[in-house]
Formats: structure tokens, sequence, C-alpha cells
């Protein structure tokens, strides 16, 4: 790997940077709409479908600079959600019609799309969904609830797992395999694509954080979509949605990267300026040493995360590769949070001083895309055990 940056791959870095300034500053529900407009949602798409054709490290430089400066983590999932959890999946599994149909508005944001795959008795355990894809004489008949969807108020298509139930699962034979079904809520031409009236987003939960990723239940009713909105073979969606998944992984947390950056240099700065009996605080030695392990573990992630990127940007399955980065990373941001309030003392559990909403977007960061004991049990497989 070389660990160097082009002055392309640095420029594109210094434009997410501010970008994620301008949408920092916007009001939170103009804010996916400031990322959009500065393209944020199509770096990796390939030109000729809208997108800046980027691969995944730039990509990943990119997120990890908008990260810097736009500190709505919640906006930063969802756009991930978007970008890496259905478009890359799209370019990669999608056919020819499907990436011309969808590509191009998923990369400018006109299309925002997201994935719905967690239900109450399957979370980790994917392959549990009760959700079902019957097959009708005109394509599929998705039937299920869906809980804890990125933007799923907002979004245009999602990315659906359902259990394929083959001919209509008649006489109540049981259902096969899983089925990947990309359900829009209105066609690509603007008409009515799957019964919208049997489509129906839950209001925004109430998480403790990551508030901007607008989390809701989604609930399709007989959902009627075409043929079209196949994605691979028909029960075959668990491999699917590991493809989907890899690339959330690996990617989802780059803009942790740029937060832990400027979080660090906030705490280095503070530990500075802090004096106690005529002394800066970081004269002390535990203080010293909670600053320098911020440092570790905001490079270490850093490795982790360009080399998952890289293992993908080379055409190797990363599967091992994105767990490891995005276990890492999501446990370091969680850490990193604790330790920047706890340098700060009574002060830092103030909500006003913004360190306890922070800890708690940290803390959705070892929950989603995968818990880190998910992502342990991958790992542990890979080393053959």
């Amino acid at each position: 790997m070389d660990f160097g940056w082009t002055p392309a791959q640095r420029a594109v870095h210094d434009r997410m940077r501010a970008l994620g300034a301008e949408a920092d500053a916007a009001a939170p529900d103009d804010r996916m709409r400031v990322l959009a407009r500065g393209g944020a949602l199509g770096l990796p798409i390939a030109r000729d479908l809208g997108g800046e054709g980027l691969d995944l490290v730039t990509t990943a430089l990119a997120y990890e600079g908008l990260g810097a400066t736009l500190r709505d983590g919640g906006v930063l999932l969802a756009a991930g959600a978007h970008l890496f959890g259905v478009a890359l999946l799209l370019a990669r599994v999608g056919t020819p019609a499907q990436q011309r149909a969808w590509l191009p508005g998923m990369a400018t944001g006109e299309r925002m799309a997201t994935v719905a795959a967690t239900e109450a008795g399957a979370g980790s355990d994917v392959a549990s969904v009760q959700a079902t894809a019957d097959r009708t004489a005109s394509g599929y008949r998705l039937t299920g609830e869906k809980r804890y969807v990125t933007w799923a108020d907002r979004a245009d298509v999602y990315f659906a797992i359902a259990r394929d139930g083959g001919e209509g699962r008649a006489g109540g034979a049981p259902a096969r395999g899983l089925t990947a079904l990309l359900v829009p809520r209105a066609g690509a031409d603007g008409a009515d694509g799957a019964d919208t009236a049997r489509i129906r987003p839950g209001a925004p939960l109430a998480t403790a954080g990551l508030r901007g990723a607008r989390l809701a239940p989604v609930s399709f009713s007989g959902c009627e979509v075409g043929p079209d909105a196949l994605l691979g073979r028909a029960g075959a969606g668990l491999a699917v949605f590991q493809i989907a998944m890899t690339y959330e992984r690996a990617l989802i947390l780059a803009f942790r990267l740029g937060a832990m950056e400027r979080a660090l240099g906030e705490a280095v700065r503070f530990a500075r300026e802090r004096a106690i009996g005529g002394q800066a605080i970081a004269r002390h030695q535990a203080v010293a040493h909670r600053l320098a392990r911020m440092k570790l573990r905001l490079e270490t992630s850093r490795l982790l995360v360009y080399r998952a990127a890289w293992e993908l940007d080379q055409g190797h399955r990363g599967q091992a590769e994105a767990a490891l980065a995005k276990w890492h990373a999501a446990d370091s941001a969680l850490q990193f949070a604790l330790d920047d309030l706890q340098l700060r003392g009574g002060a830092g559990y103030l909500e006003e001083s913004g360190l306890p909403s922070a800890v708690d977007d940290a803390l959705g960061g070892s929950i989603h895309s995968g818990t880190s004991d998910v992502l342990a049990t991958i790992v542990a497989r890979w080393l053959g055990v």
C-alpha cells in the first residue's frame, strides 16, 4: 500500500471538508441536500452513471474530510447507508438496466436509498427474517415489518431482504432461502412503482444519538414489484446482503476518522490551556497518556479502514477486513468519546459541551451494520475457528 496521497486525492479531501463545514452550518433538515449538491453521494459511482468514478480508498478519504467538519453523525450514517449499503451494491450486482435506472439519481441524491433488513426477530441473524417475497405472475409481493431503517421516511427506494416464498407458498409449504429486492416508493419516471399505499414508514424513533439518521420502522403490506426489482438470483439474497454489508462495514465509519481527528485536536488544545495550580494539565502524565491512547486509536482505525477499502478496490472479497475495520473503528470512536468527556471532568458531562451527545452517537456505531460480537464472529470464522 502507498501511504501517501496524490494531489488529486488531497483536493477531493479538501473539497469534502469544505462541504462538511457548509452542511454543518445548514439547518438539520437541509444537510443531506447540501451533501447531495456537493457530490458526496456519488463519489465512487462510475462517471457514465452520474458519479465521479473514484476508487474506494479515495472515497474513504473524502468521507474522512466530511467527518472532520460535519458533526451530525446521523446524517453521515444515512449518507453511508445510501451510498455504501445500496448504491455500491447495485454497481456490483445490479443488471445494466437496473444501474441505468437508479444509479444516476442515487449519485445526485435525487433518489435516496436505504437498507431494510432488520426485524423484531432478526437483527444480527438476518437469515431469520420473516418478511416474505412471494412470486406472482407479474413479479413479487413483499410482506413484512422492518425496523430501525435509516432515512426510512425519506427514502425513495429500499433494499429489502425477505424470505423467498416461491410460487405463493402453495399448501403452506415452507419458504426457501432469502431474496433481495430493490423496492421503489415511486418509479424512476415519477410514476408509482411499488404500490406506495402498501409501504408505510413510521415516525422517526427517539434514539439516544444519531438523530439525523431518522431511524424508523417500515411496513410492507403486500407490496407488488416487478421482476426488475430482483437483485441477484431469487433465493440467493443472503449472498447479496453479505456483499452490501461488506461495502458498508468497510466504509460506513470513514467519517469517524475525521471526527476523531477533530476531537483530538480540540482535546490537546484544552489540555494545554487548562491550568490547575498554575500548571497546564497536559503536563500530568495521566492526561498526556490519555491523549496518546486517543492518537493510537485514531491511527489504528485509519489503517484498518483504508486497508479494507484497498482490498475491495483490488477486487478481493474483503469480508474479514471490512469486519475488522468497522469493529475497531466503532470501539475506538466510543472509547475516544469517553476519553474526551473524562478529560474535561464535570464540564464535559454538561449537555452544552456536546460531549454526552458525542458519546451517544459513537455508541450507535457499535450497533449498526453489525454489532461488535457479530463482527468478531466473522473474523473468527476467517481464522478457521
